[in-house]
């Protein structure tokens, strides 16, 4: 259980620090915006698909010496950890989506009708 949750604090410690980072790009970088939950769940899925090979294919043919390592039992719970970790991303990113998406109709905006069916919103 110690594993499992230090597996999982170290994900979300990880989710701060790419989140943090995207941010800081975002608002000083003038190209395409970068999502830190994102980028966090494909971070998570490459780590556990190296985790898995590293536990079942190279650490399981030196079982002498990596023998604490091959247990399938700490595969799980590594595994379990980053599941865990992408649900939260995955939440989160949907949160902030749907907040950035009400705060953008509740700006206060000039309409201009282009024409009988269309209209331009101007955010002041």
């Amino acid at each position: 259980m110690t594993n499992f949750l230090f597996d999982l604090l170290s994900n979300l410690a990880l989710l701060a620090i790419v989140s943090m980072t995207c941010r800081l790009y975002n608002r000083l970088g003038s190209g395409a915006t970068l999502s830190g939950p994102v980028i966090l769940i494909v971070l998570a899925l490459v780590a556990s698909v190296l985790d898995g090979l590293l536990t079942f294919v190279v650490f399981a043919d030196a079982q002498s010496r990596y023998g604490q390592f091959v247990r399938p039992t700490l595969f799980f719970q590594r595994a379990g950890a980053y599941a865990l970790a992408i649900v939260i991303a995955f939440s989160w990113h949907r949160m902030s989506k749907r907040r950035r998406a009400v705060k953008s109709d509740l700006d206060d905006a000039v309409v201009i009708r282009t024409s009988p069916y269309s209209e331009s919103r101007l955010r002041m």
